[in-house]
C-alpha cells in the first residue's frame, strides 16, 4: 500500500516515539517521490497541517533522535 497524505499526517501526529522513528524514512521517501506525493501541491491545508505537525511534534520533541 502506497502512503497517502492522510496516512503521513497521522504518522507525524502520533505520540509513540518508537513509531515516529520508524516512519521518518518512509516520510522522506514519500516527499522525495513526485508521483507518490502529487497530492501535496493540490492540498495546501493538508500540507500546512503536515508542516505544523512536524514543527510542533518532532522539532520540539524532548527525544533528540526524533528531533534529528
Amino acid at each position: 500500500m502506497e502512503p497517502t497524505m492522510e496516512y503521513c499526517l497521522a504518522q507525524v501526529l502520533q505520540k509513540d516515539v518508537g513509531k515516529r522513528l520508524q516512519v521518518g524514512q518512509e516520510l522522506i521517501d514519500y516527499f522525495s517521490d513526485k508521483q507518490k506525493s502529487a497530492d501535496l501541491e493540490h492540498d495546501q491545508t493538508m500540507l500546512d497541517k503536515m508542516v505544523d505537525g512536524l514543527a510542533t511534534s518532532w522539532v520540539n520533541s524532548s527525544n533528540y533522535k526524533v528531533r534529528l
